[in-house]
């Protein structure tokens, strides 16, 4: 795809393919997250690093708002195939063991899982804070436009077909965050890294997601206090039981102006 690109954006590279034809894929590689010596090891697409890693430790829970980072490092790697780019984030002030806990439990961006074999709605968000009952409310016609605003900033997408995409917007409809990403996790923190640094009110914003809704995607939401979730595809029955345990409002099949409304309708007018 897009051969005729002549420099490519930074989430993507050339390739030549069997016939001879050039062609560009998305970028997968490492980036080693440090945070007060706990280290991560993720694979991600180049780019919004600092939007991955402050997103990624709000979804978390181990920061409560961007302030609570006051610093970032990226060290780039040595170049060649086994290159690890390292960031290294400076918190203001977390008990190390809080940090640790709250880390080990990841498992999007860990080889094991901290929550295999946990299916309690209410052990996995342990420790969330609550939902405002009923807020915001939005019309249901809005979330057409915010696909639509999705569509048209996935670059990476439309020139290598293998990149998920997530938009942060305010229920007013202004779009806060959004990115591209080979990991749908990492797609959402670098969106909601952005939107932190605008200054997002989650409790009053929605979360689009270019995939499925998964119960981890769900749950950074709901640790967010972000009580809208968007999703052009199914959710699973986990992300459902969240959904309906917090309280939260989840849409999935949402394409064009037709969605699924799955539970927490009273958030969604017809205006």
């Amino acid at each position: 795809m897009a051969d005729d690109v002549p420099l490519p954006p930074v989430g993507a590279a050339r390739r030549t393919l069997a016939d001879g034809r050039r062609d560009l894929l998305v970028r997968e590689e490492p980036l080693l997250l440090v945070v007060h010596g706990q280290q991560l090891l993720t694979m991600r697409t180049p780019g919004r690093d600092e939007d991955l890693a402050l997103g990624f430790l709000l979804g978390e829970g181990v920061i409560a708002a961007a302030a609570d980072v006051v610093g970032m490092d990226l060290v780039a790697g040595d170049a060649g195939a086994a290159r690890v780019d390292e960031l290294r984030v400076t918190l203001r002030a977390a008990p190390q063991g809080l940090v640790r806990d709250r880390l080990a439990r990841t498992h999007e961006i860990r080889s094991s899982c901290g929550v295999c074999g946990v299916a309690d709605p209410q052990a996995i968000l342990a420790g969330a804070p609550p939902l405002l009952p009923g807020v915001p409310k939005l019309p249901r016609a809005r979330i057409a436009g915010w696909l639509r605003a999705l569509a048209d900033r996935q670059e990476l997408f439309a020139l290598t077909g293998g990149s998920h995409g997530a938009l942060v917007a305010h229920a007013d409809g202004a779009v806060l965050g959004c990115a591209e990403d080979v990991g749908r996790h990492n797609a959402l923190d670098k969106a909601v890294g952005e939107a932190a640094r605008a200054g997002a009110d989650f409790a009053r914003c929605v979360a689009v997601l270019s995939g499925r809704a998964g119960y981890d995607l769900v749950a950074k939401c709901l640790r967010l206090r972000l009580p809208v979730v968007v999703s052009v595809s199914a959710p699973s029955a986990l992300a459902f039981d969240l959904c309906a345990e917090a309280g939260a409002t989840l849409v999935g099949f949402a394409r064009g102006e037709s969605c699924e409304v799955y539970c927490g309708a009273e958030r969604l007018t017809d205006g």
